[in-house]
């Protein structure tokens, strides 16, 4: 009796999954996409000021930042952080610059004036410490507990000129589902340098700037990846 009781019961349960009113009511459950956790750090080394068509390479990366956070999935957290704003770019300023990593933005949703006045003031000046950057955001993404989707963009002109070993520590970031992609700015060495193996040590992509234009290109790739 008990076991026609429950083949009965699973056969109700079953016609009603089939449903169409069953199936009409799940199709109208919204589709939860996890939430956006973005890190972005900004090489703000001395190297940066170099000018193309008369505009530095700071000021054509911070612009398609701007644009890049703004146009995220709503709901997304943003951190910013530069690095190497601080000292000079000579031996007298490398102890100060390469211990230069400034928190601008924290993470928290996108708000375009705050996010433009946390950049004020703000110019390449140093030397690049890429690996102490990476950990800084490491940290960050540890002390936010976040959950969802995480990721990093580092965006440099140049490789890893404070003694650290930024392919190390996106190999960390990666072990804790943080994936490290990075864009080579106006970087000849390309696929053969160091940039290339952060980005695979970090499980994600590298991609060579020679432009603005590249720059926005590549920005809104990745926000339509993000977006899906």
């Amino acid at each position: 009796m008990k076991k026609t009781f429950s083949l009965i019961l699973m056969l109700g349960l079953l016609l009603t999954a089939a449903s169409p009113a069953f199936a009409a009511e799940n199709a109208s459950k919204p589709i939860i996409k996890p939430k956006k956790n973005i890190a972005i750090l900004l090489d703000a080394s001395g190297s940066m000021a170099k000018r193309i068509d008369g505009v530095s390479k700071y000021s054509m990366a911070k612009d398609e930042i701007v644009r890049f956070a703004d146009s995220l999935p709503s709901k997304s957290q943003v951190r910013m952080t530069v690095f190497g704003s601080e000292g000079n770019n000579k031996n007298s300023g490398k102890v100060q610059s390469c211990q230069s990593i400034r928190g601008l933005y924290g993470f928290q949703a996108f708000d375009r004036q705050s996010f433009l006045n946390s950049l004020n003031g703000i110019g390449p000046t140093g030397w690049t410490p890429i690996a102490k950057a990476l950990e800084d955001a490491k940290a960050s993404f540890n002390e936010a507990h976040k959950n969802g989707h995480k990721a990093v963009y580092l965006l440099t002109d140049g490789e890893e000129t404070c003694g650290g070993n930024p392919i190390q520590t996106a190999k960390e970031l990666r072990k804790q589902h943080i994936k490290v992609n990075v864009i080579g700015f106006d970087f000849k060495e390309g696929y053969d340098g160091q940039l290339h193996e952060i980005a695979r040590a970090g499980g994600g992509k590298y991609y060579e700037a020679q432009s603005k234009k590249d720059i926005n290109h590549i920005f809104t790739l990745e926000a339509r990846a993000l977006a899906k």
